[in-house]
């Protein structure tokens, strides 16, 4: 479990409601901060509008294929370790790009964990930035809680004016 730092950044990327909400909840009780996603354009758009993500985690048969967005993270994002799931597949671990790893289906949720914090060892440690004071600016993407958005990647707040108050 990761304790007396700042949580690190899981983007879960699984079109499958049920797999990706126990997920999250299991990594978010284990410490972590989870994002969630649908498919890969999703899963894109919080990469490159949102902080740091340290690991992805995807179906191999999310929409948009997570075997090809386990491609362009790894070619545009190295930094970020990755799983893929899959229940079926036997010979996907050839179809992985260099040190991402095959995750079957059930699997169990103690070793995900394992497999999570292990990847995340060499990671130097964050500064926690909790203390700090003032206001706090939208960052982009929202986190996705799994309701449906027709546009596939969340609607993005816009800043609300101020009343007038002459």
């Amino acid at each position: 479990m990761i304790t007396g730092r700042r949580p690190r950044a899981i983007l879960i990327a699984e079109h499958d409601e049920l797999i990706r909400m126990v997920t999250a909840d299991m990594l978010t009780d284990a410490g972590f901060e989870t994002i969630e996603v649908r498919n890969t354009n999703e899963a894109l758009a919080v990469l490159e509008q949102r902080g740091p993500v340290h690991v992805l985690i995807t179906g191999r048969h999310i929409p948009g294929n997570g075997v090809v967005l386990a491609h362009i993270v790894h070619e545009r994002w190295p930094s970020v370790s990755i799983f893929v799931t899959t229940g079926a597949g036997a010979d996907l671990e050839r179809e992985l790009p260099p040190r991402a790893h095959l995750l079957r289906k059930p699997y169990d949720f103690a070793d995900v964990i394992r497999a999570v914090e292990a990847s995340l060892e060499w990671l130097p440690e964050e500064p926690d930035n909790s203390l700090v004071t003032g206001p706090l600016l939208p960052g982009g993407v929202p986190v996705h809680t799994g309701a449906d958005v027709s546009s596939g990647i969340g609607a993005a707040a816009a800043p609300v004016p101020e009343p007038d108050k002459t």
